[in-house]
């Protein structure tokens, strides 16, 4: 994408404007995961899975195959469970996409001709995967277990011929549990580990990043390499961010700088940039905003700070007019160190602003534990003020 940057505020805003419209109408015509065509850019990074994830080289493959696609946001939503018809186009699309005799009439009563995936639940039943329910339902919704899907996976590999052990490695499961030998075989491949307290959890839902690693245990490749992440420029949605600054506040560091912000980049200093840098992740905008353990070079090189000033996206003569929500503020308390703070807006209010912010106090004076809180701060301390699709469009 063309940089913004010589542009003025005004121009800026009014192209993110343009484009946010057309990714809303886009939006609205594709409400569904996108199509198996555009796997290729799809790998190279969704908005929720960055190369931090622990299953992103697994998803990567998965989306490179076209096995699987992420959605018209540019979300892989990992975290959401698989549901059965889902999975039955997983390892349609896994098998090669072959030829199917469609019948005239559904194999299940409650799956119809016109269903999304009907092609792929209808050659599921021809190839004996799935069987269904025994009142000739395949409930197409509902999530597939991790049994079930252990039991797909050994028929789509041709019920190999195996013995499972007489004692059960998971103590959730007997030998009398049904799809126990699939289980044992699904383990026995490497398909699965199961859980770190020996639980394999048969009977829970399985998510799409378990799925991506399942699948890619059993029939990707060890010389496979993911691509280096680059995140995709998304529609922007400041209630998203919001929704994710505001699920922290409350939380204090157990001690001086030990925290979950500090742990997630491995820091050990102030925190507050991290803490911005983990909002913009959490709500799906990675890259946004600088990724650095310090905010500033007291501490070492590259820092928060010196990102931004490299890249000339600081206003730092800023309005009360110019501070928009989700915008990103850099704080100076008049104490001779310049901008020494940050924090995300969320509205002006009067002659100051309510922020989010991260390693802070309540400002009442009576409470000196450092955490996260949603604060009022009089427009005197504001110093700097940054757009992150600025500095989105400035380093990629």
């Amino acid at each position: 994408m063309a940089s913004l940057n010589g542009l003025t505020n005004a121009q800026r805003t009014t192209a993110h404007r343009l484009v946010a419209l057309l990714a809303t109408a886009l939006a609205v015509i594709v409400a569904i995961p996108v199509s198996a065509s555009s796997a290729g850019a799809a790998t190279t990074g969704f908005r929720d899975v960055t190369d931090r994830h622990q299953f992103y080289r697994e998803i990567s493959w998965l989306t490179s195959k076209g096995i699987t696609t992420g959605y018209a946001d540019l979300s892989f939503r990992p975290e959401a469970k698989v549901s059965r018809e889902a999975f039955a186009a997983f390892l349609y699309r896994l098998a090669g996409r072959p030829g199917v005799s469609l019948p005239s009439s559904s194999p299940f009563r409650d799956v119809s001709r016109s269903d999304q995936f009907y092609r792929e639940i209808v050659w599921l039943d021809q190839q004996r995967i799935s069987y269904g329910w025994s009142d000739g339902t395949f409930r197409p919704d509902e999530s597939i277990s991790r049994s079930a899907m252990a039991a797909f996976l050994y028929r789509f590999k041709g019920e190999p011929s195996y013995s499972p052990p007489s004692r059960s490695r998971f103590s959730d499961m007997r030998t009398s549990s049904k799809f126990y030998k699939e289980v044992s075989w699904l383990a026995e491949t490497g398909m699965t580990t199961g859980y770190a307290d020996g639980t394999f959890r048969p009977y829970w839902g399985t998510s799409r990043a378990a799925t991506a690693a399942f699948l890619f245990r059993g029939f990707g490749s060890s010389s496979y390499k993911a691509p280096a992440y680059s995140a995709p420029e998304v529609e922007w949605d400041p209630s998203e961010i919001f929704a994710a600054a505001k699920s922290q506040v409350g939380y204090r560091e157990p001690s001086w700088r030990d925290n979950k912000f500090n742990d997630w980049i491995g820091g050990s200093s102030a925190w507050c940039q991290v803490y911005v840098a983990w909002v913009f992740e959490a709500a799906g905008y990675p890259q946004y905003v600088p990724r650095e353990k310090y905010y500033d070079d007291r501490y070492g090189s590259p820092s928060y700070e010196q990102r931004l000033r490299s890249e000339g996206v600081l206003d730092w003569n800023p309005s009360l007019s110019d501070l928009d929500p989700g915008d990103v503020v850099l704080m100076n308390w008049h104490d001779g160190n310049g901008a020494s703070h940050t924090g995300i807006v969320h509205r002006v209010d009067g002659y100051g602003v309510w922020l989010y912010e991260g390693n802070t106090s309540d400002g009442t004076g009576t409470n000196s534990d450092r955490g996260v809180f949603h604060r009022w701060r009089n427009f005197t301390y504001v110093d700097a003020v940054f757009d992150p699709r600025d500095y989105y469009d400035a380093t990629h």
